[in-house]
């Protein structure tokens, strides 16, 4: 356990110290607060005025709109954080055999399977650590920007569903860096990995504004079914708040916010059920990750 303890913290710093990747690893997280300040967010609150005036008692103040819009913004942030997070941390993996640190590894007791360990759990530790803090922040922020603030209970079950996210994120980036040799690569696929998977998951847009050929193909995707399980946390805590009628949370869920569980494909299956199939995928994930990855240590 202590050599293991040591290359968590020697992954660790390295991480932390190569400044451009931790600022890439937050990039996706920038561009979507960005454009939910510019347009997006205008959108939401611009369609909930008309669902409120076209219903009799629903009318909510410009604070609890903002509670609402931004809480299940986050929820969108939180899981990208989760899957850019690991891989900008896995791209540590990459420069090691590109730098040929791996050989050295190699000549000293080490076993293969403690390094692989290694670079998991400070993934998942670092993934993790940096989410949580960025939840605390963004929770304290829109509480005194809305008058608004989410309950201990709530926080506290959202902390639950990012531990999961974490962990099936860090399985399915570890396969991918086990799969892509150049760090260089890894660096353009988390570029573009958090947008497109701000999309297909309708983090951005609902799919209501998307299509259904994009729901379902969102539906192939852990992360969507990660995503609607964190918004209805924190979304069902919101509308308690700011008391919505019941029979409107639902179109609240479907049509304004993606929250609604979308199955697979056309099939239908519960939120639980997807969710328990995606840990099943990272759990495969990792396995392969894993082999791969003995296999290249083992080769050299």
């Amino acid at each position: 356990m202590n050599t293991i303890s040591a290359l968590i913290k020697r992954n660790t710093r390295l991480f932390l110290r190569d400044k451009a990747s931790v600022f890439f690893s937050f990039l996706s997280t920038i561009i979507l607060v960005a454009l939910y300040l510019l347009f997006i967010a205008s959108i939401y609150t611009n369609s909930m005025d008309i669902l409120g005036a076209e219903t009799a008692g629903f009318s909510l103040d410009t604070g609890a709109k903002d509670f609402i819009v931004y809480l299940q913004m986050m929820a969108g942030v939180l899981v990208l954080n989760s899957i850019s997070l690991a891989t900008g941390v896995f791209s540590t993996i990459a420069k090691d055999f590109e730098n040929r640190r791996i050989d050295s590894f190699l000549l000293t007791p080490i076993k293969p399977y403690k390094l692989i360990l290694s670079y998991f759990i400070t993934g998942l530790l670092v993934s993790l650590s940096l989410n949580i803090i960025t939840w605390l922040i963004s929770a304290a922020v829109i509480g005194l920007a809305t008058g608004f603030w989410i309950s201990a209970t709530t926080f506290f079950i959202s902390l639950v569903v990012l531990l999961i996210s974490s962990l099936i994120s860090c399985s399915l980036m570890l396969l991918v860096t086990s799969l892509v040799k150049s760090s260089v690569a890894i660096g353009v696929i988390n570029g573009f990995l958090g947008t497109f998977i701000g999309f297909l998951c309708g983090i951005y847009m609902p799919y209501s504004n998307l299509g259904e050929s994009t729901k379902q193909i969102g539906s192939l995707l852990p992360f969507s079914h990660i995503t609607i399980w964190l918004k209805r946390v924190v979304l069902g805590d919101a509308f308690s708040q700011t008391s919505i009628p019941d029979e409107y949370t639902d179109i609240l869920y479907r049509e304004f916010f993606s929250a609604e569980s979308i199955g697979f494909l056309r099939f239908d299956a519960p939120l639980w059920g997807m969710v328990m199939a995606s840990a099943a995928v990272g759990v495969v994930c990792l396995m392969i990750a894993y082999r791969l990855l003995d296999s290249r240590l083992k080769s050299k």
